[in-house]
């Protein structure tokens, strides 16, 4: 294949060699080759059909779901427009144009920041696009196809190809100008800080980056950086200088707090002081899980974010000083989680599979009510929301409440098996077990109003949510 440089940094024309007789031709591209030019692998196949005169775009998707695209001609002809709008690009704000046609065999590689779009010259044109990344319809933006700041003289294009008229949709005909695009992309790629990559959220956030063609990801735990050492955590950071920090590491077990007060303290309050300390020093944003337990759990009806904390375990009581720690940053996301269920650890739902092989019944709790939640699902969210400046405190878990023995019988009948649920209150069940347990909250209903105020993607069902890891973890293990 020849690759033909273009005006635009990292924009490539590229000519598949033929191989061909008096009964047609052959041609291939291999993964490796597009793999080179920074296209992270065939997510999705697109065909759009357009009559002579029809104009597409300029159109971008933003971040994390920023697209790279192979584009080509299968019938009749378009010419290609693209636009470099990565802010630290030498050609920001260029563009470039290309003829493509079936004769012509050509195909153009355009990278993630670039604004793409073609105008149709014949009747009945078939385009098709290979493009790196998920389409997400809530996250197209683009530019104003004639922004008289990008210079491309469209009168002289329609005059070459003889088209009387552009015909555009409604939405590319109303876009904002290059000066007025609220979206940042950059040529150079954004660093992600991952804490606690050991856990089930840390994990899931690592594979969903590196889903989204995220190369610059650094997912640490206590052996590459304990939180609650201040210099190690002060030269990783300002070694590495991310551009956002997810901090998953944090000390859960809910009941040892109770009598592990000091360590549980330095973990969950210290360790956020030192990457908050760390964050400002280099400028990262800092995404932070916190947890329901910060409410007491006595309120009638859900819990907004502005709702006072009143913790009653030394857990939650750690998790909201913690809060106040990264609140010290301006560019911060605090997210109240709760009912953490993911492959990497345990949780709730490998513990009832586990004790179904071997119990014919089981007393779970009915008085505690909450909203279980797929770090898979909250990852995905997590990402996104940390391409954005929508700082502040989020509840953030998937849709619907239930109680730990309601979410128990679900497990039990959605998996096939026989074990009988009998549901008990939490005094029932310390009684019954003999177990000291720290506080819990009775209602642990989050509203998630603002969230989706804010424009973010409400998370599936917690039935959905079970569903979609129970079949992930039949895949990995065996009960």
């Amino acid at each position: 294949m020849k690759k033909i440089e273009t005006n635009l940094k990292d924009c490539y024309i590229l000519e598949p060699e033929r191989f061909g007789d008096e009964r047609g031709y052959f041609e291939s591209v291999t993964k490796e080759q597009l793999e080179e030019l920074g296209f992270k692998g065939i997510h999705q196949i697109s065909n759009s059909k357009s009559g002579k005169g029809i104009v597409r775009g300029l159109h971008f998707q933003k971040d994390p779901y920023c697209q790279a695209k192979v584009v080509r001609c299968h019938r009749g002809g378009v010419l290609d427009v693209v636009v470099d709008v990565r802010k630290d690009s030498e050609t920001y704000g260029e563009y470039t144009s290309v003829e493509l046609t079936p004769e012509n065999g050509r195909m153009l590689f355009v990278p993630r920041g670039f604004a793409h779009g073609f105008v149709a010259l014949k009747e009945d044109t078939l385009f098709e696009y290979y493009v790196d990344n998920k389409y997400m319809p809530r996250l197209e933006g683009g530019i104003l196809w004639n922004d008289p700041a990008l210079k491309i003289n469209w009168d002289e294009i329609f005059k070459k190809y003889d088209i009387k008229e552009p015909i555009l949709s409604a939405k590319d005909k109303d876009r904002n100008t290059l000066e007025e695009m609220d979206t940042e992309f950059y040529r150079k790629p954004k660093r992600y800080l991952i804490t606690g990559f050991k856990g089930q959220l840390g994990y899931d956030l690592a594979r969903e980056l590196k889903e989204r063609g995220e190369e610059e990801v650094l997912p640490v735990d206590i052996d590459e950086m304990d939180i609650t050492d201040r210099e190690q955590v002060m030269n990783l950071v300002k070694s590495y200088k991310p551009d956002v920090i997810f901090h998953c590491a944090a000390w859960t077990a809910v009941d040892k707090a109770e009598d592990m007060e000091e360590i549980c303290t330095k973990v969950n309050v210290e360790g956020p002081k030192n990457l908050t300390d760390a964050s400002i020093e280099v400028g990262a944003k800092i995404v932070y899980m916190s947890t329901d337990y910060i409410f007491d759990g006595k309120k009638k009806g859900l819990y907004t974010e502005e709702d006072k904390p009143n913790p009653m375990s030394v857990y939650g009581k750690t998790k909201y000083l913690g809060e106040e720690e990264i609140r010290r940053n301006p560019n911060h996301f605090i997210t109240r989680i709760s009912w953490v269920f993911g492959i990497n650890g345990n949780n709730f739902i490998k513990t009832m599979l586990k004790l179904a092989e071997n119990h014919d019944s089981l007393n779970v709790v009915d008085d505690q009510v909450g909203s279980p939640t797929y770090t898979v699902d909250l990852a995905k969210l997590l990402v996104e929301m940390a391409q954005t400046d929508k700082y502040g405190t989020y509840h953030v878990n998937n849709d619907g409440y239930c109680s730990w023995a309601e979410f128990a019988k679900y497990i039990m009948e959605s998996n096939g098996k026989t074990t009988k649920i009998n549901p008990v209150s939490t005094e029932e069940y310390i009684k019954l077990t003999g177990t000291k347990q720290a506080y819990r909250p009775r209602n642990s209903k989050l509203d998630k109003t603002k969230l989706k105020e804010a424009g973010f993607e409400m998370l599936p069902s917690w039935q959905d949510a079970t569903d979609r890891y129970c079949k992930e973890l039949k895949k990995k293990i065996k009960y």
